[in-house]
């Protein structure tokens, strides 16, 4: 009894993985698949794929290729940063660029999850949270599932999270100045446009800088952003409902295909199980916003198989409850965290909020695609509640 008494103590001691050793088990474990699946592409792969050949053939003339581009919901421009990233590889390996995008996008999944981390282990101070990071990192199916895919998805949720990681060096006092957050944030919003969201996150983090060593009112600060929330998704209802009250050029083919799919209650893009009957009142058009930011958080749908059920509950199980712990002892003030690290948390779960309160309000994609930019953030507030469970064990 004793020892096992003393394990929580001994986890806590650990020390965290080397960044080299975490590339090298995330490259073999997550390389070995993207090998096995081999090149993948998607709908939208076709459309990169065309415009970033466009792009080489009229020597990067981007005036005219986003006047060409008229049937894109978003404007063009939101995928540009992208686009050129795909431009460029066509111009340096020929025929074998869509080869090359798959090793590019397993080199950010990689240094991603070094990132991750080298994050936990600085804002927790533990090893074995580190440790723990890393084997959540390893078990996620929904990052590593689009790696083989010619995408944008992995080197975005890159950008997001290196963005977050420089933002949390400056709240941590690692690091000073915050034009270089600034710059790759303004950057991302051009790459897909889900980059929008980073703006957001990133004004929410340097608030919680800003803040000195004063205990933030929560009361009146989650007031403001609950009414900030509901002011906007109000806003945001009154537009779909009626597109053509959207008063300028750009957007407006947006808020028409949003609109479109609130016309028919759609909440899971593709998925009419999760449908609410065809709205009327601007209440409808709320509810199904409030059900697509529930259903952001679903785990799985009806139709995955047992297999990728199995892939689903064995990650977002533990991250959930997790998060769930550190979110309530945060609330509560009851971890042995200081204040730069708590504020590092209360940012990473301002990121996860903020995708979620976006895509409740544009779509939920048909297999949770767009939810991917929240996992990183997800993994490192799951290892704060680790590393906040063997604190407390270690304590007794």
């Amino acid at each position: 009894m004793a020892a096992m008494g003393s394990l929580p103590s001994r986890l806590a001691g650990a020390g965290p993985p080397s960044p080299g050793l975490a590339a090298l088990l995330i490259a073999a474990g997550h390389g070995i698949y993207t090998l096995a699946v081999g090149i993948r592409m998607a709908p939208d792969s076709q459309a990169y794929a065309y415009w970033s050949a466009r792009l080489v053939e009229s020597g990067f003339d981007y005036p005219t290729l986003l006047a060409e581009a008229t049937d894109v919901g978003f404007p063009p421009i939101l995928y540009a940063l992208f686009g050129t990233v795909l431009a460029l590889l066509r111009l340096v390996f020929g025929s074998g660029w869509a080869s090359a995008s798959i090793v590019l996008n397993l080199a950010a999944h990689v240094a991603l999850g070094v990132l991750v981390v080298r994050l936990t282990a600085r804002v927790t101070g533990s090893g074995a949270a580190a440790w723990g990071a890393l084997l959540i990192y390893l078990g996620c199916f929904d990052l590593l599932m689009w790696v083989p895919f010619v995408l944008s998805d992995s080197t975005f949720v890159l950008l997001a999270f290196a963005i977050f990681t420089l933002a949390a060096a400056r709240i941590l006092g690692d690091s000073r100045g915050w034009a270089a957050v600034l710059a790759p944030a303004a950057a991302g919003v051009f790459y897909r446009p889900t980059g929008m969201v980073l703006l957001p996150d990133l004004a929410w983090a340097i608030y919680l800088s800003k803040t000195g060593g004063k205990a933030m009112r929560r009361g009146p600060v989650l007031a403001a952003l609950g009414f900030t929330a509901a002011a906007a998704a109000l806003v945001f209802a009154w537009l779909v409902q009626e597109p053509g009250r959207w008063p300028l050029d750009s957007l407006s083919v947006a808020f028409r295909n949003v609109g479109a799919g609130y016309a028919v209650g759609e909440v899971v893009s593709g998925r009419p199980e999760t449908y609410h009957s065809p709205p009327s009142a601007l209440i409808d058009y709320l509810l199904i916003s409030a059900d697509r930011f529930a259903h952001f958080f679903a785990i799985g749908a009806a139709d995955y198989s047992a297999a990728h059920w199995l892939a689903e509950l064995i990650f977002f199980l533990p991250c959930y409850a997790l998060a769930l712990w550190l979110a309530v002892a945060l609330w509560r003030g009851r971890t042995g965290l200081a204040g730069p690290e708590r504020k590092v948390f209360l940012a990473a779960f301002g990121a996860v909020l903020s995708y979620a309160f976006f895509h409740a309000l544009v779509q939920v994609d048909f297999d949770w695609r767009y939810r991917i930019p929240i996992l990183p953030h997800l993994i490192l507030l799951a290892a704060g509640g680790l590393a906040d469970l063997l604190g407390r064990g270690a304590d007794r």
